[in-house]
């Protein structure tokens, strides 16, 4: 049921209001004022309310004409349409009445159907002016609405078939992030200012309109010029206006040749000029050209065109080879899309990805391209050529998919492949948009086995931080680094830098746009691992890539038989024995050559360029502490680095010092050789450390097979029983520690279990760099973790190091939102015991560690266990 609208009688004469108020209340809400004065004050409450005044002229105090000056002249209240009531027909009191604002008379004495039908007939006119005045002009601005707009331009137009125009629409850059950032208060005054310097500018030389949130528009008979400085000027009076700071509003024109193209267009060709300076410093205004009208158009046919081109595989794979930079082998590919249209032939990916990005499509492409790349290595598998990897891109909308993982491990498991033969490859700029997101979805991949590789590196987005926090383990640098790079002289660019950055974090290197033979020796002589470009090979159709595998094919089988005789000392696995003492090396050359093809060096420098000849063929190295240039301490830390080297076991040597043992121990070296020692005992040693690399390379395959715990990629239970079988005498003895993340359960239920799986993959990821690669890693648990060291003969160095690890991670500063701490039980091993048994004796460290050690690490040992169990109870 509607409210009834309200009516506000002014009139002295008491009997006068009572007959009125008869006429008029079945209808309408009634209101009285017995003068002019009085009537003002009911309107201060109820002025938005009233619809309609009857005013009577003759009345004491204020009378009604002064009532009417008075009333016109108060915005507020200007609009309530006033019927005037005479004492007769007079056509003078009519003419007085109307001339001061009223908006019709009746005359006394009142005529009841009169009185309603003039009342009823002009508040229907004052509703429907109000509802077309709302569809005219926009509420915020007070400009033409967008629709309205049109309308009046159309009519222009038409109405001045010969005067020239021009439509100007204009676009505030960042209004959203003004509107989050300032509120939608601060934006409205800021739309409001735009369209008060629009209004002043254009005055009556055109007409102006709000598109809409902060696209406006005008239609202006032409001047002369638009120069930049006037659109620079009018940025200045917005920002003045509004209050603000570095608010730019940028302008498009289309100059209006044909008045028959429809308005909406012309408003659509403007705005798309203002796209084309979008982000540009000072830049205002741009017009709108055939090359801008031939780029939509052109852009429409391939939107209109996609869908088919996928459904008939008009889309091509071609593969970039990717050679291996120290012997120029083929090492994999890079597979990129081509579009081979039946009318306009092959198209330029410059043309088509960026705009398949914008629109959404590059995803479905993307998956088609993964299915087809993975669907060629599944072809060259069964035909027997080598297992390559394939590199494939993934866009910014791929990883924002929820269905990307599910996809690439469908079609791996359809197409029967290792996730590791699938390099994804993510833009550097990627990384920069949702940092949080990307890294979370990349972290998964990756944990799955997803080789991941950033490409575009050098092109400008990364900082050193970021790139220390990306899940990544390829650099390929951006084509146009490479050749800036490679341009400048050896000591003044940065391209050693990166190898060397790129060789700290473990991470491979891979050169794109490599062009001629210089270039090529430059990245060579910096230790670039992969390179690719048209110095080797433009991308090609798979068919030709496919000749490229078996050519390499043959050259091998040709050299298999070349070598199918070879010299008795070749046939050795080569050891390279790095001690500055020369008697030394030959005492031991003359047992370790029974077995090995023996390396002798004497010097730092040595080490590393025999390892540039022989790093393939070399399968054990003995390095001593107290080398130099540089010193065994420097060598071993390189050595760690080094991704052709980083699976060769090390064995140290120097001195007997606690020191040099814990240094050795504490940066990767597998085991030390303390002297003095005999040549027999250096042997037993390297046989051992050549069986622990054995034992290291079934762990690995254990992992990748069904003993991997696949959160953190440590061993799960039965992995970790299937490889402490494993375990021989000469491994003793071994200090087993059991982790336990203390208040785990809380991180889940407030942060969410996403961020307790975060918890999890960081500390194992601290487990492993605090620990030697040969040691066993696994997670019991949910919280539980165990670390079994083997070779600890020293107590006290075990639980320096379960301290040392526990300070690390407080260090590490996980525990800002919910308090996360780390608590171990340790027990010593020396294999006579069963793994169950070791278990429950580094559970009771555990349990006394939780309550009575202040670093949270104990050592199991009888007597203080017991002592403080007893303690325990009589608390």
């Amino acid at each position: 049921m509607t409210s009834q609208k309200i009516i506000l009688i002014v009139e002295d004469n008491e009997i006068n209001r009572i007959m009125l108020r008869g006429i008029l209340e079945p209808q309408y809400k009634v209101l009285e004022a017995q003068n002019g004065l009085e009537a003002l004050k009911v309107l201060g409450d109820q002025k938005d309310n009233v619809s309609l005044i009857l005013l009577d002229i003759m009345m004491p105090v204020m009378d009604g004409y002064t009532f009417l000056s008075i009333l016109k002249n108060d915005p507020s209240i200007a609009s309530i349409p006033v019927i005037v009531a005479t004492q007769n027909d007079n056509e003078s009191d009519e003419v007085a009445a109307l001339s001061h604002g009223a908006t019709d008379f009746v005359a006394k004495p009142y005529r009841p159907q009169i009185i309603l039908h003039r009342v009823a007939s002009i508040i229907n006119l004052r509703e429907n002016a109000a509802m077309i005045n709302q569809f005219r002009y926009d509420r915020l601005t007070g400009l033409y609405s967008k629709e309205f707009f049109y309308r009046r331009v159309r009519e222009e137009l038409q109405a001045h078939p010969d005067q020239e125009y021009d439509m100007l629409c204009s676009n505030i850059e960042n209004f959203k992030l003004i509107n989050d950032i300032l509120g939608v208060p601060a934006g409205d005054q800021l739309l409001i200012s735009v369209a008060e310097m629009i209004q002043e500018k254009i005055g009556d030389r055109g007409i102006c309109g709000r598109l809409s949130a902060d696209q406006f528009a005008c239609l202006l008979r032409r001047p002369q010029a638009y120069p930049q400085e006037s659109f620079i000027n009018a940025n200045s009076e917005i920002n003045t206006l509004a209050n603000m700071q570095n608010v730019v509003v940028k302008w498009g024109v289309y100059v209006i040749r044909d008045k028959q193209v429809s308005v909406e267009q012309m408003c659509d060709r403007a705005l798309l000029a203002v796209r084309r300076i979008k982000g540009q410093y000072n830049h205002y205004v741009a017009a709108y050209d055939d090359t801008l009208r031939n780029k939509l158009l052109r852009e429409q046919a391939i939107t209109d065109s996609m869908e088919a081109a996928l459904k008939e595989r008009q889309f091509v794979i071609y593969l970039q080879p990717k050679f291996q930079i120290k012997d120029d082998q083929l090492a994999g590919a890079e597979a990129l899309v081509r579009w081979n249209h039946p009318q306009w032939g092959f198209q330029s990916p410059a043309e088509f990805i960026p705009l398949f990005e914008r629109n959404g499509f590059i995803t479905k492409l993307d998956q088609y391209v993964w299915e087809q790349t993975c669907a060629k290595l599944h072809q060259w598998d069964q035909a027997g050529y080598p297992p390559i990897s394939v590199s494939v891109n993934v866009s910014r909308a791929d990883i924002y998919n929820s269905d990307l993982i599910d996809f690439l491990t469908r079609i791996l498991k359809k197409y029967e492949l290792q996730p590791s033969r699938l390099h994804l490859e993510i833009t550097e700029s990627a990384y920069t948009e949702n940092p949080g997101q990307i890294i979370a979805t990349v972290e998964q991949l990756r944990t799955l086995g997803f080789v991941i590789e950033m490409d575009d590196f050098g092109s400008g987005y990364s900082s050193l931080n970021m790139l220390n926090q990306l899940p990544l383990d390829i650099l390929k640098l951006d084509m146009k680094f490479i050749q800036n790079e490679t341009a400048k002289p050896t000591n003044q660019g940065i391209l050693r830098f990166i190898m060397s950055l790129a060789r700290w974090m473990n991470l491979s290197v891979v050169a794109e746009g490599v062009e001629t033979r210089e270039q090529l020796e430059r990245l060579r002589e910096t230790g670039c691992d992969y390179v690719q470009g048209y110095y080797f090979a433009r991308p090609m159709p798979c068919e030709e890539f496919e000749k490229l595998l078996q050519k390499q094919c043959e050259q091998k089988a040709n050299q298999a038989l070349d070598n199918a005789q070879p010299l008795p000392n070749q046939q050795k696995p080569m050891l390279l024995l790095a001690d500055g003492d020369v008697r030394y090396c030959e005492e031991m050359r003359r047992v370790l050559s029974q077995q090995y093809q023996v390396q002798c060096v004497g010097d730092g420098q040595s080490v590393y360029q025999c390892l540039d000849l022989y790093a393939s063929q070399i399968r054990l190295i003995v390095l001593s502490m107290d080398i130099k240039n540089p010193d065994g301490v420097e060598v071993l830390k390189t050595l760690q680095h080094r991704i052709e080297v980083r699976d060769i076991p090390i064995i140290a040597s120097g001195y007997w010092d606690d020191r040099w043992e814990e240094a050795a121990f504490n940066i990767g070296a597998d085991d030390f050789a303390g002297k003095p020692h005999t040549p027999m005992s250096l042997w037993k040693r390297v046989q051992r450390t050549q069986r622990l690399s054995v034992l290291r390379q079934q762990e690995q395959i254990l992992r990748e097979e069904a003993y991997r715990d696949y959160l953190t990629d440590l061993l799960n239970r039965r992995g970790l029983y299937a490889v402490c079988q494993s375990l021989r005498q000469d491994d003793a003895p071994l200090a087993l520690f059991l982790f336990d993340l203390d208040n785990l359960k809380k991180v889940n239920d407030q942060l969410g279990h996403d961020c307790g799986d975060q918890r999890i993959r960081q500390f194992s990821r601290l487990l492993r760099s605090h620990f030697r690669q040969s040691d066993i890693f696994a997670r019991l648990g949910q919280d539980e973790f165990i670390v079994v060291m083997k070779k600890t003969a020293r107590k006290e160095a075990v639980v320096r190091k379960g301290e040392a690890l526990g300070q690390a991670f407080v260090e590490a500063g996980w525990n800002q939102d919910v308090p996360l701490t780390v608590s171990a039980g340790i027990a010593m091993w020396d294999l006579s015991e069963t793994l169950d048994e070791v278990l429950s004796r580094a559970d009771s460290a555990l349990k006394c560690a939780k309550v009575g050690c202040q670093s949270r690490c104990r050592l199991w040992e009888e007597a203080n266990v017991w002592g403080i169990r007893s303690e325990i109870v009589k608390k």
